[in-house]
């Protein structure tokens, strides 16, 4: 509360006369009093001598806040910092974007891997897509005659020559991938089928008279369900992303609420206003006494 404020008050307290019959102890046949008796008996009765100086004096002393633990408090849960700084409405406003960024993360990511363990079943059945047609495909197109042969045990090393035989295009090593890195294996199976991995799906054919031009029923739904799923672990990926924006915005705006705080606080820093009621020649004066500490 500023100076102006205190005086504005200290005003309209002493500018009034108390009814009868409303002071602490009176009856109600007491008759008005006056401007510097109804001071002095505020500064005899200690009811009203509160009233008074809780008109008259400044709200408790704002105490400073540390802007590390606001900033602190927001990165690891945004909308605490703001709670520690009092601001209710931030708090609500930046905890309800974390709630409902990781709501959104759960629910995109959980669909996505629903969606992929059905593409995933999908491929895994033999009379839609089958590895060792694939395999076998090679051998004899591009391997027969040679002393290679390209199973379920062939090594990189092993690949890295057997690809010499093979068109330009064929680069994807589907067995590495199988015993390595199953995401990949189901990728390429789909991704790469209208040129590479045709021969593996049991309802594809030949759109051409080239052995690299494949069209698959099967594939082509596969794929639309593959699809499906990066775009719902795609959108889960982007809770995430919200969440961290949400946690740097938060910490900063905590920082600011406390850095804030803490220029009003020094600004008033040790000052204190109150009224008291002293004997001036006889006569109860009433005084204000303003103090600042240092």
């Amino acid at each position: 509360m500023k100076p102006a404020i205190y005086l504005a008050s200290l005003f309209v307290l002493f500018s009034s006369q108390i009814p009868s019959g409303q002071a602490q102890g009176l009856s109600p046949d007491t008759p008005s009093l006056s401007k510097l008796q109804a001071g002095f008996l505020a500064q005899n009765n200690p009811s009203l001598k509160q009233r008074v100086e809780t008109t008259l004096t400044d709200q408790p002393l704002q105490e400073r806040k540390s802007i590390q633990k606001a900033f602190l408090l927001s990165a690891i849960l945004p909308g605490a910092g703001e709670y520690y700084m009092g601001s209710k409405a931030r708090m609500i406003l930046f905890g309800g974007i974390e709630v409902l960024s990781w709501t959104g993360y759960l629910t995109y990511h959980h669909k996505g891997k629903v969606k992929e363990k059905a593409f995933r079943d999908f491929a895994d059945n033999e009379d839609i897509w089958k590895l060792v047609d694939y395999l076998e495909f090679i051998n004899t197109e591009f391997l027969d005659g040679t002393n290679w042969h390209y199973d379920l045990n062939t090594t990189p090393e092993e690949w890295d020559s057997i690809q010499t035989y093979l068109p330009d295009g064929f680069i994807h090593d589907v067995v590495d991938a199988w015993n390595n890195d199953r995401q990949q294996y189901y990728e390429m199976i789909g991704k790469y089928y209208d040129f590479q991995f045709g021969p593996g799906w049991q309802d594809s054919k030949r759109t051409s008279d080239s052995l690299y031009c494949w069209y698959s029923d099967n594939a082509e739904t596969y794929e639309d369900k593959r699809d499906l799923s990066n775009k719902f672990l795609k959108r889960a990926k982007w809770g995430i992303g919200a969440a961290l924006v949400n946690r740097v915005l938060s910490a900063f705006d905590a920082a600011l609420l406390a850095k804030s705080h803490n220029k009003r606080a020094d600004r008033f820093s040790g000052y204190s206003l109150r009224a008291e009621v002293i004997d001036y020649y006889g006569e109860p004066t009433p005084q204000l006494i303003l103090t600042k500490r240092f």
